[in-house]
This record gives structure tokens, C-alpha cells and sequence, in this order.
């Protein structure tokens, strides 16, 4: 009789423990399955299982604030010979952010992709017609990046780590712009290409940083939405504005970014007639910082501006 008794409530016992297990397992499955609505930075929504398997990101930038809100990545993109953590290096490569791998990137089906607008829209019908999920995101203003970063919080199931992230940003921001903001202080901010010089204007990286430093932009009245993305202007209109700071940005090569000014405006006659210049207050920015997007280094590049403009 005790035997009997003892192998029914062993039977019970292994049974609760199955049960249990059981149990265990689909909530593990229903969480690992959870599916949201996304929206990207340009209103397009998808619906996806979080977190995905499969993520492939189209710039180290991207990658570096994925993976910043606790997120992992099967693929990147990114520019070869140069210096990249682990997390980047030890997924797949698929070309570099312009010229990605398109056959790699469809043979590997994602469950999402990742890209900026500006560098991956024209890659949209590849991905629809391959049936590729993807997010497209603007990073160039401080509010746009945090928008982004929550919008990948929410894909890699992380929504309290991207709370906190950005909440320790908005502190470090703040406290840089409380202790070097300049009101008053007029600056332009100069794009050099091969194709020649163009303007920075409002929707920026530079203009978004200056504007938080208090400075005014000679050129205010522009603004990327209304007149293309860089306009153009001339060295007499520049010398006319009387301003205090100017700021050079450029994509190419590095050691050749300096080539690019002298030979279409530091060679100027109107060039040294400038304030800016006479009083030593030219600045060519890091790319790092101020070229597609700094991401989770907002701060840095605010901190770097903010030192520049301050220093004597």
C-alpha cells in the first residue's frame, strides 16, 4: 500500500513538473513571438515578431545605436580599413553604406533592415520585391535621432534600456549647452565636394548643433526642405553676412578634406576680408561627428563644437 502510495505521488509530482515546464515554455514562445507595430522616421508602419533574428544594418552609425539599446545584428555595412568593435566586424559584410551587396543582402532574409534614408531609399523596391522588411531613419537633428532610437528600442524588445539611454544623453546635453551657449554668435557652415562648395543650412547636423549652442545662422532664411539638400552661394554673399564663426564640412578622403577649401575659397580674394577669418575662428568639423550622423556620440559632437567656438 505505501508503495502504490509512493509511486502515485511520485506520478503527481512528475506530472506538476512537466505542467510547469510546460507552461514555462509558452511563455517563453509567446514572448519570443510577440509582434508590434513599428513606425519608421518617414510615417511608414510594419509589424514585427520582437526581438528579430535576423537584423542586417546598412551603417556603422545605425549599428553603433542598435546595438547602444541592446540589440543584435547578423549584418553590416561599413566602410573597409577602418577601426570597428567586435559587434560590427564579427557579422556578415555586406558592402559598404552606398554601395551595399544586394545579392548577399536578399540570400541572408532578414527579418528587418535597418538604413537611412537619405543612403537606402533607392534600395526600397529590391527589399518590397524580395518580401525584406525595413526601417528607414533620419539622424541628422538631436530630436530625429532620439526618435530613432526609440523606434530600435522597440524592434530589439528593449523599450526600458532606450529610455535610459536617452535620458542620459538629454543630461549630458544639457549640461554642455548650460555652460558654453553663445547667443549672438553668427556662424555659416560650408559643404566642400569635388563638385564644389555649398551651404549647411537648417535640418543640418552642424545648424542642429550651433542652433542648440545659441549661434545664429547668417543663412537662417534656408532651409534644406525648401531649396534641395546643400545650396549653393558665392564668396561675396558670404564676406557681405559680417559673421563671427565659420565651419567646414567635407566627405572626402581623409588627409584631403583642407585640399578641398583652398583651391575654392580660402584662395579667394574675399576670403580674407572676413571677421571670421581675420580673427582665426575657422573650424573644419570631424566627419565622425558631422557628416552622416553622430548617433549615441550627439553629445561629443555638442561638446566638441562647444569648445571650439569657446576656446581663445
Amino acid at each position: 500500500m505505501k508503495g502504490n502510495m509512493r509511486k502515485f505521488l511520485g506520478g503527481v509530482f512528475c506530472f506538476c513538473v512537466l505542467l510547469l515546464v510546460g507552461c514555462g515554455c509558452s511563455m517563453t514562445n509567446e514572448k519570443a513571438h510577440m509582434t508590434v507595430a513599428v513606425t519608421d522616421s518617414f510615417g511608414q508602419e510594419i509589424h514585427l515578431s520582437v526581438p528579430p533574428k535576423r537584423v542586417v544594418v546598412l551603417t556603422s552609425t545605425l549599428a553603433e545605436m542598435y546595438h547602444a539599446v541592446g540589440g543584435e545584428m547578423t549584418g553590416v555595412a561599413y566602410l573597409p580599413g577602418r577601426v570597428y568593435p567586435d559587434y560590427i566586424t564579427h557579422t556578415e559584410y555586406v558592402g559598404v553604406p552606398y554601395a551595399l551587396d544586394v545579392e548577399k543582402l536578399v540570400a541572408m532574409k532578414p527579418d528587418i533592415v535597418l538604413g537611412m534614408n537619405a543612403l537606402h531609399s533607392r534600395f526600397v523596391p529590391v527589399l518590397k520585391q524580395n518580401g525584406i522588411p525595413f526601417l528607414l531613419f533620419d539622424i541628422a537633428r538631436y530630436e530625429d535621432m532620439k526618435k530613432s532610437l526609440q523606434i530600435m528600442a522597440t524592434v530589439a524588445d528593449k523599450k526600458e534600456k532606450g529610455k535610459q539611454l536617452i535620458a542620459e544623453m538629454d543630461r549630458h546635453m544639457e549640461e554642455t549647452e548650460k555652460k558654453y551657449k553663445r547667443p549672438g554668435m553668427t556662424y555659416a557652415a560650408i559643404h566642400g565636394t569635388g563638385q564644389g562648395l555649398f551651404l549647411e543650412v537648417k535640418g543640418s547636423i552642424v545648424c542642429d548643433v550651433a542652433d542648440r549652442l545659441g549661434l545664429s545662422d547668417v543663412f537662417g532664411e534656408l532651409s534644406m526642405k525648401d531649396i534641395g539638400d546643400k545650396p549653393s552661394f558665392s564668396i561675396e554673399e558670404l564676406a557681405m553676412r559680417n559673421l563671427d564663426v565659420i565651419f567646414l564640412t567635407t566627405m572626402v578622403h581623409r588627409g584631403q578634406e583642407e585640399d578641398i577649401f583652398k583651391k575654392n575659397l580660402m584662395t579667394q580674394p574675399a576670403w580674407q576680408t572676413m571677421k571670421a577669418v581675420k580673427n582665426g575662428r575657422v573650424y573644419l568639423l570631424p566627419q565622425k561627428f558631422f557628416l552622416s550622423g553622430p548617433g549615441i556620440d550627439y553629445p561629443k559632437a555638442l561638446e566638441y563644437m562647444a569648445e571650439k567656438i569657446t576656446e581663445k
